[in-house]
């Protein structure tokens, strides 16, 4: 249940970054620094086995 949520969380952050670039957001910048987090949440979160 917390690995789908966390994975949800990352895609999300992932997603975040390239579209703040896409309109232009201010702090895009931020956003890309969040991306990068989101997809280090999503590679953690594929390695990690199932108990």
């Amino acid at each position: 249940m917390m690995k789908n949520a966390l994975l949800i969380l990352g895609i999300l952050l992932f997603i975040a970054g390239p579209a703040a670039k896409i309109y232009h957001l201010d702090h895009a910048d931020n956003y890309m620094i969040a991306s990068g987090l989101g997809l280090v949440m999503i590679t953690v979160t594929a390695f990690i086995k199932k108990k």
